[in-house]
């Protein structure tokens, strides 16, 4: 590692983050990936703030090429850093490292479900960082790596509902577009599955649900993390991403048509308010209605640069509240979703 990091780690000067959010052009790396005495094939960066800096900076920690030793590891986790970060240049690289990684877990039952879980997680939530970034990584062959990290994670929600409140737990330290994405994916998995779904179709509205907002790429993310009101320019940028997106992903025959769908829809609602078309309910696809409740209860439990997370019963009562007022909804499935939180 180098001498800047080993100062740090004997100073305590690393920034312990509330977000793994970090600056442009890097992406966080959960500790729990790096596996102990293998090499990493990138770069890793730490963020970190000293005295006279007014705002973190990311440091290189460790050279492409070196092993990552156990002392490192244990000093990271002592200090509660919970990860490093990787340059957006060097997705691939990682994206393959942790699918590596991750075969080699599975078969590990030293290792719980959960802990596995969160390792597909994390290996998906890297596959949606690299699939919105990289125009090159859009190739029929990365949807089949998603279609198999969705898959595994089905496995792991139907065994035990309760992976599914841990894993969402865990992904909200970050507010970024790929983590509500996934999120989003999560819910969609373990809901479809309530309703009866055949595991193909629910496989196939995960992988809509997981590149939903895809068309939100080409926002700026400053325009995206905006605190303030969004002006009439941005907010007319800001509704054509269901068509953005949906003109991306339609190449790709491992999509079903109703997932595109979802893609197109989703911010349609059922009074005809919605975008971009101003469907009413009955022109809205089912999927797009599911999933029209399901992104935004995950929105409104998911903190924000610009505002707090809502309490789970606060932000189904704003939702109920919206159905009654302005059919904003389907009532059917808004109605089978509150039930599905509340275990029934």
């Amino acid at each position: 590692m180098t001498d800047i990091f080993q100062k740090q780690l004997t100073t305590g000067e690393v920034l312990i983050s509330e977000t793994m959010a970090g600056p442009e052009g890097y992406g966080p790396l959960p500790l729990r990936n790096l596996a102990v005495g293998w090499d990493i094939p990138f770069d890793l960066y730490l963020k970190v703030k000293e005295k006279g800096d007014a705002v973190p900076r990311l440091v290189k920690c460790c050279d492409r090429g070196e092993i990552f030793r156990e002392d490192w590891h244990q000093k990271l986790a002592d200090l509660n850093i919970p990860c490093v970060y990787i340059a957006l240049t060097e997705v691939e690289r990682v994206l393959q490292y942790l699918h590596h990684n991750l075969e080699t877990a599975l078969g590990d039952d030293s290792k719980t479900e959960l802990e596995k879980g969160l390792l597909v997680c994390d290996a998906t939530h890297m596959w949606t960082l690299n699939f919105f970034n990289s125009e090159e990584a859009r190739t029929g062959k990365q949807i089949n790596l998603a279609i198999k990290f969705l898959d595994t994670l089905f496995e792991m929600i139907r065994t035990d509902r309760q992976n599914l409140l841990y894993l969402m737990e865990i992904r909200r330290h970050s507010f970024r577009l790929y983590t509500h994405c996934l999120n989003v994916c999560l819910l969609g998995l373990a809901f479809t599955d309530y309703l009866g779904w055949s595991p193909d179709k629910v496989q196939g509205f995960g992988l809509g649900a997981l590149l939903h907002d895809i068309g939100l790429i080409r926002m700026p993310r400053i325009v995206l993390e905006k605190r303030d009101k969004l002006t009439p320019e941005e907010m007319v940028k800001v509704k054509r991403h269901p068509q953005d997106g949906f003109q991306m992903v339609q190449v790709f025959i491992q999509l079903r048509w109703e997932a595109l769908q979802m893609v197109l829809q989703h911010h349609e609602n059922g009074d005809g308010s919605g975008y971009p078309d101003g469907l009413k309910m009955t022109g809205i696809h089912p999927w797009a209605r599911i999933l029209r409740v399901l992104d935004s209860y995950e929105a409104m439990t998911a903190e924000r640069p610009w505002r707090s997370a809502m309490l789970p019963t606060e932000a189904l009562w704003n939702m109920r509240h919206e159905w009654e007022k302005s059919k904003l909804f389907d009532q059917n499935y808004l109605k089978t979703f509150i039930k599905f939180l509340a275990g029934n």
